[in-house]
């Protein structure tokens, strides 16, 4: 009996004990892997801005990278430089690659349309300034 046999027709062993094998398959099984497993929605979020853009109508959208966590639609946010905090606004949308999505997790590149309806906000965000889900 070869070990694919062993562990796909086996079943869980008599005796409680499973090998690390059988636990990898079991826990496999048992929960549904996503960008955002092991990761609770309270926890610390963390956005790195690539751009800024105004559009008219809609308002600011900050492009970049989702470096930690998960951010949501609705979720407060702090736009940083280092220890200043530069504004404090919220989600309104989410995009990604010409998707609207209601969430991101980390890794992954987006758009995130914020509730400030500011032109002039577009130039005090730089490169590499920070989001924070407070």
């Amino acid at each position: 009996m070869g070990l694919l046999d062993k562990l796909f027709n086996k079943g869980i062993s008599t005796d409680g004990i499973l090998t690390d094998d059988e636990k990898e398959l079991r826990d496999y099984e048992n929960n549904v892997y996503t960008s955002e497993s092991g990761v609770t929605d309270s926890t610390y979020a963390e956005f790195v801005i690539d751009d800024a853009i105004y559009i008219s109508k809609k308002g600011l959208v900050t492009v970049g990278t989702v470096t930690g966590g998960v951010f949501k639609v609705g979720d407060s946010i702090q736009i940083c430089r280092g220890e200043t905090v530069i504004a404090d606004t919220a989600i309104i949308g989410i995009e990604q690659y010409k998707t609207v999505c209601n969430k991101v997790a980390e890794g992954a590149e987006a758009g995130l349309l914020l509730a400030i309806d500011d032109v002039n906000m577009r130039k005090l965000i730089k490169r590499n300034d920070i989001i924070k889900k407070v």
